[in-house]
């Protein structure tokens, strides 16, 4: 088939997407497929990453004028994205439009189809969680044994409702209890009036190399809510590491509630740590390390692809 995707994969960290795009546009292309980033003739199936232009223009309106022209099309909507998570005002009638021109839809978590069901989206869909390069994000061996619990995050979206609430609290009970048991680490992008004073800001990576770095902590601290799903978690989950999550998290929820704690409150997160640090182990039991891969993401979206024909 020829497939065509409105977003182009970068090579370079960016948002959780942008990882699975690049894993999907080379799983399609392994498997024979033509995937191509323009809408051209002889398109069969077109793959609505966003139904916003993004980096090559590409809209919900051209996709749906396309249709219009070759009824024959086929589109599939993955949806990852809704106001709530940023408190906008515009995504979440773009989608539904999305979906309503669609032959196939995919939410990313359970959450995020029923916050659209809400908003009165009655159509069959699919829910497929997101995935991770088991090569890049895996447990460390053996770890050293330190004095502090060493915590870390990591996000690519600098929004305020990815946790900076929290992230601020953590930095100043550090500095103001400095003989406590926590160290806290920040990867990536941050929120612009976000200034920490004891927290170890480390610059945005991906790939290998931030897979070296979340192996090097203890436990993954996420208090971003009503994730749709998000990526952050998952990387932090394969690489070894227990999950701490708010109970406003939304899909993050779904996939670390095996393995981690949540919390809604500073005095119930720092209770969520102790439990997590003083039983680390049966938590470590608990990772499904295999349905966190890329792998098993891919192939299920490959599924569906290979039968809308």
């Amino acid at each position: 088939m020829k497939i065509f995707f409105n977003r182009v994969p970068r090579n370079e960290p960016y948002g959780g997407g942008n990882q699975f795009l690049l894993g999907i546009v080379e799983k399609l292309k392994n498997l024979g497929h033509n995937v191509v980033f323009h809408l051209e003739d002889n398109i069969d199936l077109i793959f609505m990453m966003d139904p916003r232009p993004g980096d090559i223009g590409y809209s919900l309106q051209h996709i749906a004028g396309y249709k219009q022209h070759f009824p024959s099309v086929k589109i599939i909507h993955r949806v990852n994205e809704c106001d709530k998570r940023k408190g906008t005002n515009e995504i979440d009638s773009l989608l539904l439009a999305g979906m309503s021109i669609s032959d196939e839809v995919i939410f990313i978590s359970e959450w995020l189809r029923e916050y659209f069901k809400d908003l009165g989206f009655d159509k069959p869909s699919n829910v497929i969680y997101n995935g991770c390069d088991l090569s890049h994000f895996r447990p460390r061996q053996k770890k050293s044994k330190t004095s502090k619990v060493k915590l870390v995050t990591h996000h690519w979206s600098d929004n305020w409702m990815k946790g900076f609430d929290l992230y601020t609290e953590i930095d100043r009970y550090i500095k103001n209890n400095p003989d406590c048991n926590l160290e806290f680490a920040y990867i990536g992008r941050y929120y612009k009036g976000y200034n920490p004073t004891s927290t170890h800001i480390i610059e945005p990576t991906f790939g290998p190399d931030l897979g070296d770095k979340l192996r090097d902590h203890d436990i993954y601290v996420t208090a971003s809510k009503f994730e749709p799903c998000g990526m952050h978690h998952v990387e932090g989950s394969a690489s070894g590491l227990p999950v701490i999550y708010h109970t406003d998290g939304g899909g993050i929820n779904e996939l670390c509630k095996k393995h981690g704690e949540e919390f809604s409150n500073f005095e119930q997160f720092l209770l969520a740590v102790n439990k997590v640090s003083q039983n680390i182990d049966d938590y470590l039991s608990k990772i499904n390390y295999e349905y966190l891969s890329l792998d098993r993401c891919l192939d299920e979206y490959a599924e569906i692809i290979e039968k809308v024909k």
